[in-house]
């Protein structure tokens, strides 16, 4: 799509030379075309299309002085259109520009799609930086006293800054969970937060949540067929929104019912629609004696797709060269898409991302209890407990326990699957610090005080916990190498999300039937080898051949860690970890992955940095 940057010097002095030759080579780079930029009065605001983004996209300057720089997709476009009067040709910058005019912050809700935008608001003398509620398109930013840089890309940014410092808070956080919330690998570049506006002024930095998770919403059908009916709507609207018909379209096919959906519908709507829509690319990944093979070979059978298989091997999990600006997995896949995607002339990529959460692939979600307690439908509560007792093969007492807890209090369940009822507990060594475990405990539970988790229906919270949790680190976000096209998850459609998350449990996901809904209403559309899959692919042996000689190669020199040096990781925890992961052997191995990658961006981090000057040598130097 499109890419973003500027800076803003509060004080009013002029952007540098340096500065605005900085902004002119980032809107070139490959994979952009019609860059535009505004100047003013200590500021300067860029924006340049991706090669194949569609004509709405741009930047745009009202009579007011306010400048809109956009990037992303309004799938309400036409609504919008329809509610401010506007031109049926005008960019979609214009469009975001008037909201914000009209109803200041607040009004970025309504822009629906995925999309982050930066707004000049010259006679406020702020800027504004804000990105749509799931944080599809990237945008982060660097303040330093009165002056404030940003960029959709952040290996541009800590270019353009020379921020090299690293976070302490994002290592830990990154090591834990893989994800870092409000954080960048570099101390002082942070990420706008999903369905929130930034605010920067020369008083100072401000944050406004636009978007919030709908708690208080509820939706009941008398006939369960309605929700089939309406989910298959909405979801269709979710796919159609996201294709275009001046580009052909790629999507992700791994053979599980996300993806396949998300494939069988965009072929439905082709046929529907005859010589009004593209062709369709589809991409597998495959590996030896890969259980997902079968499956996405009866989608294409299924489908009229041109499809391409990648072998993982030649595109590993992770690479001992990494060069993204953070870590990544499968950094050298996404690449390959990108590379692949530009041979077939295609700006768009459909993923199914978050189908697995949204549509209730779980095998416990004992809130229904809770939600028949908090009714006072006791005799149903307790049926309940024990149909979900059986399914899980656990006692039912504390699946009555954990509803009763959460009816009677503000008290939210973990989403985390570790602590689901009749998980056993045991410690997991992680080999991180005590003093960096600490800090992220602390940062978990400032973020959650303020959380409006609390104030949901019982029996719910933990879902939205789980909602939350996803958005908030950003885990749906465009990769870098494909920033300049259309990375799309159909599932995270904001009307699908909402309407998931209003509608009663029990519909969603029942006891020994996950993804209940979904298999009925998706019934017509997937071929029933799919639809009635039970199994899930795991990409497990393809993550060990990746890792195994990684792990080697650190045990081979294991005083020289990085991790460790930097005061990250125990070293004897870390060697006793991976000499366990090399035999075979229970090393929480979930856990030690992070571990591993983290450690190779952090060697390949630590190369690309300037070699430092001793103090004699800095002396001894003289300008040529």
């Amino acid at each position: 799509m499109s890419k973003l940057c500027g800076i803003c010097h509060f004080d009013s002095q002029p952007v540098s030379e340096e500065d605005a030759a900085r902004v002119h080579a980032d809107l070139r780079r490959p994979g952009y075309v019609a860059p535009e930029e505004h100047r003013g009065p200590g500021v300067l605001v860029g924006c340049a299309a991706g090669a194949r983004a569609p004509r709405s996209q741009g930047l745009f300057e009202s009579p007011e002085r306010r400048v809109c720089a956009f990037d992303g997709r309004l799938d309400n476009r036409h609504d919008l259109l329809r509610e401010t009067g506007a031109a049926s040709g005008c960019p979609d910058s214009a469009i975001v520009l008037n909201l914000y005019q009209r109803k200041g912050v607040d009004g970025l809700r309504d822009a629906v799609g995925d999309w982050s935008c930066c707004i000049w608001d010259a006679g406020r003398a702020q800027i504004v930086l804000a990105s749509d509620y799931a944080g599809i398109r990237p945008l982060y930013y660097h303040r330093n006293a009165g002056t404030i840089w940003w960029s959709t890309s952040l290996a541009d940014l800590v270019r353009w800054t020379g921020v090299t410092e690293l976070s302490d808070l994002y290592a830990g956080a990154f090591l834990l969970h893989g994800s870092a919330p409000g954080q960048t690998p570099y101390a002082g570049i942070l990420p706008v937060n999903p369905g929130q506006a930034v605010v920067v002024s020369g008083d100072g930095i401000g944050k406004r949540d636009f978007w919030s998770l709908p708690i208080g919403q509820e939706i009941r059908y008398r006939d369960e067929r309605q929700y089939e009916e309406r989910l298959l709507e909405l979801f269709r609207e979710a796919v159609l929104s996201r294709i275009r018909q001046d580009t052909t379209v790629c999507a992700e096919l791994s053979g599980g019912l996300d993806s396949s959906s998300v494939v069988c519908m965009a072929d439905r709507l082709r046929k529907d629609m005859p010589g009004q829509l593209p062709e369709l690319h589809t991409f597998s990944y495959t590996h030896e004696n890969s259980p997902d093979e079968r499956f996405f070979r009866e989608v294409e059978r299924h489908c009229d797709v041109h499809e391409c298989h990648l072998q993982l091997w030649d595109y590993p999990a992770v690479a001992a060269d990494p060069v993204g600006a953070a870590p990544v997995w499968w950094e050298r896949r996404f690449q390959e898409l990108s590379r692949r995607m530009a041979a077939a002339g295609s700006g768009v990529f459909l993923t199914g991302q978050f189908g697995d959460f949204i549509m209730g692939n779980s095998l416990d979600d004992t809130g229904q209890v809770t939600e028949w307690l908090v009714q006072g439908r006791l005799g149903k509560a307790a049926r309940e407990a024990y149909a979900w007792a059986r399914a899980m093969q656990v006692p039912v007492y504390p699946i009555l326990w954990r509803s009763i807890r959460e009816a009677c209090s503000s008290w939210v369940p973990s989403a985390s699957p570790h602590d689901s009822v009749g998980a056993i507990p045991f410690l997991r060594e992680d080999s991180l610090v005590e003093r960096l475990r600490t800090r992220v405990a602390s940062d978990e539970q400032e973020r959650f005080a303020g959380s409006a988790l609390r104030q949901a229906p019982p029996g719910k919270r933990r879902r939205f916990r789980g909602v939350s949790e996803v958005l908030e680190c950003r885990n749906l976000q465009t990769p870098e190498a494909l920033q300049h096209v259309s990375f799309t998850h159909p599932f995270v459609d904001r009307p699908l999300v909402e309407f998931m998350l209003a509608i009663p449990s029990y519909v969603v996901c029942k006891p020994r039937q996950p993804r209940s809904l979904m298999r009925r209403a998706f019934s017509g559309l997937l071929p029933p080898l799919i639809a009635n899959r039970k199994s899930k692919g795991a990409y497990t042996s393809t993550y060990n051949q990746a890792l195994m000689p990684l792990a080697k190669e650190i045990l081979t020199n294991p005083s020289r860690i990085e991790a460790v040096e930097r005061g990250y990781v125990e070293r004897d925890s870390a060697i006793r970890r991976l000499e366990k992961f090399t035999q075979g052997l229970e090393c929480h191995e979930g856990q030690l992955r992070l571990l591993i990658l983290f450690e190779f961006w952090l060697r390949s981090y630590a190369a690309r940095q300037p070699a430092p000057v001793s103090p004699s040598a800095a002396a001894e130097w003289t300008p040529s």
